[in-house]
């Protein structure tokens, strides 16, 4: 059985995910695209208090490419060994791709397999072409994803850009339809829009004072460059100007609160839509306010087997 807590960033999943974990018996699996790296600790906010049991983060060298293939084989098996020993798997993040790659049957691969090779042609074009070239490249294989895709996210373009390859078939023309890998329950986590923005200022101020600094130079120093996929996530990649002697450190906190803000909003955009019709919400105030009375609406949940509630 799967208990997904999914919402945008700094709402508080982790720490309603560690309650309920506690509560239940359960073990954590992360569903989030930049704490499978291994020595991403500060930027990433990976859960270093809680003392339950998280899945599904530091699985692989910052230097190596990560797909939603990757993800699905890799947390499935986890997930189904989980259940094999009688516990509830509580999925918790907020990459959207992770999570449906649990959910419906897309076809992430034609395959179903990774195919490195392809994904490292894919970057290295992009950083010979630029963002621009590339988003234009997708235009042709896949106007509609192109049209809802900023150029400057070059994740979800290279992303958009594997399948179309690897399928033969755009993300936009493929039927998702939900066919889960284990019976599940999905909450999202909601949050004011106001305090969500002061939560990511002070969470990033934060993340400063734990020595995010020294981390991005311990990264550096050990391989790691600005063209790699786990560097560009957000609290890492705006760091590649201030190195340089660009822009001061006061501009680096400016540009990651901005971006994690922009993110934070689609994230809450993906969220709402997607699962409309599948998800729960549950306030981040209430859940402040009496997290007890949290945990039994989700224990009272029905959870969803396919089309169908069981």
């Amino acid at each position: 059985m799967m208990i997904i807590i999914g919402g945008a960033t700094a709402t508080g999943k982790s720490a309603l995910a560690a309650r309920l974990a506690s509560h239940i018996g359960g073990e954590l699996v992360s569903a989030d695209s930049m704490q499978i790296y291994r020595g991403m600790d500060i930027g990433t906010a990976k859960d270093t208090e809680s003392n339950v049991t998280l899945n599904m983060i530091d699985v692989v060298s910052p230097n190596k490419p990560f797909t939603v293939v990757d993800y699905r084989a890799m947390a499935t098996e986890v997930i189904r060994d989980i259940s094999s020993r009688g516990k509830d798997s509580i999925v918790v993040g907020g990459t959207g791709l992770y999570i449906d790659s649990l959910l419906y049957n897309m076809e992430y691969g034609g395959s179903g397999k990774s195919d490195p090779e392809l994904m490292e042609k894919l970057r290295a074009e992009l950083s010979e072409r630029g963002a621009e070239y590339m988003h234009a490249k997708l235009k042709e294989l896949d106007p509609v994803t192109a049209s809802k895709v900023h150029f400057n996210n070059t994740v979800r373009v290279l992303r958009a850009l594997y399948v179309a390859l690897d399928t033969g078939k755009p993300i936009s023309a493929q039927k998702a339809e939900l066919d889960p890998i284990e019976p599940f329950k999905l909450f999202v986590l909601t949050e004011d829009r106001a305090v969500l923005r002061e939560r990511i200022a002070v969470r990033v101020d934060r993340m400063l004072e734990a020595g995010l600094e020294s981390e991005i130079r311990r990264l550096i120093g050990s391989g790691c460059d600005f063209t790699m996929q786990s560097m560009q996530a957000i609290g890492y990649k705006e760091w590649a100007d201030y190195l340089e002697g660009k822009c001061t450190l006061g501009e680096v906190r400016e540009k990651i609160i901005a971006n994690t803000r922009a993110y934070a909003k689609r994230q809450e955009t993906w969220f709402n839509n997607r699962y409309k019709a599948i998800a729960v919400k549950i306030s981040a105030a209430e859940f402040r306010a009496d997290p007890d009375k949290v945990l039994e609406l989700i224990g009272n949940t029905p959870y969803i087997t396919g089309n169908t509630r069981t």
